[in-house]
């Protein structure tokens, strides 16, 4: 009996479980023709094409065609325009980082591609990833979305790409989320002293407030409040001791209602008032 003539009846409702998972990957097809209008990408995301043929516009893929059998991945944070050229059939694969399952190959491509990469990274799927890929058309098509199923079938393909791709491949392929996380940080040193608070920082950025507190706490180690709170800490202080700013200015500055506000803020962060911190200063000279 030919495999394709061969139905299996799914018996399970995914749907209606509290472990229905609908992020990790996704099955999409396109008619020929359509344009999806620029927009930021929410997770990283590796895009498998199945089928057809694409044109990719962005700052990583400027102008690129990517073909059936190939693969390109787009990092959290960037924007990115897809053309469909012919009819596409495509998998999707978003995640928040690159995982390890090797600690030998992981240390060394993760140091290859924090080095960088310059110019447009088109994979071709080998045939191990195809046989996975083709799977996993099935099981999202039969809307198989157990969280913990999806999880297996997470580490299954990062272990296909591990052993079937060099590491030179794989750090070009993996450089595009460091080379954005540095303009990315670039983007948080220059502005944080400008918003007043992280919702505001978002939309500055054009995020929505989760992508930003993702992004930011990948790139920062800690979440955003929490680092925005220390350095306008440090900023604060060190405006006190070192500059000839009057109180009232660097209360200002910070975006403080009234001076009591500021004494409130500086007594519950330095457990002292602006005018004890500055006399400091003065004590020292």
């Amino acid at each position: 009996m030919k495999l394709e003539l061969i139905r299996c009846t799914k018996y399970t409702d995914c749907a209606s479980c509290g472990f229905y998972q609908r992020h990790i990957f996704k099955y999409r097809t396109f008619p020929k023709g359509v344009l999806i209008p620029q927009e930021r990408v929410l997770q990283n995301t590796i895009y498998f094409l199945l089928r057809g043929e694409v044109r990719v516009n962005s700052e990583e893929h400027p102008g690129t065609t990517f073909r059936e059998g190939q693969f390109i991945m787009q990092p959290v944070g960037s924007k990115v325009e897809f053309q469909i050229l012919e009819a596409t059939e495509a998998i999707l694969y978003l995640f928040e980082k690159p995982q390890n399952v090797c600690n030998e190959r992981y240390s060394k491509s993760m140091s290859m591609a924090s080095a960088g990469h310059v110019g447009p990274v088109v994979m071709d799927i080998c045939s191990p990833l195809d046989i996975f890929l083709g799977g996993m058309r099935i099981f999202l098509d039969g809307d198989m979305r157990c969280s913990a199923f999806l999880q297996s079938k997470q580490t299954e393909l990062l272990f296909l790409l591990n052993c079937y791709y060099p590491i030179k491949d794989l750090a070009a392929f993996y450089s595009t989320i460091y080379r954005y996380s540095k303009s990315f940080q670039y983007f948080i040193l220059q502005n944080y002293q400008n918003v007043k608070d992280v919702e505001n920082f978002a939309q500055l950025g054009g995020y929505s407030v989760p992508t930003f507190r993702r992004l930011f706490k990948d790139t920062f180690n800690e979440p955003a409040y929490q680092w925005m709170l220390k350095r306008k800490c440090q900023d604060i202080h060190a405006d006190l001791l070192t500059t000839e700013m009057s109180i009232s200015d660097i209360s200002y500055k910070y975006g403080f209602e009234s001076l009591s506000n500021f004494s409130h803020f500086c007594r519950s962060n330095f457990g002292q008032s602006p005018r004890a911190i500055r006399m400091e200063r003065e004590e020292n000279i």
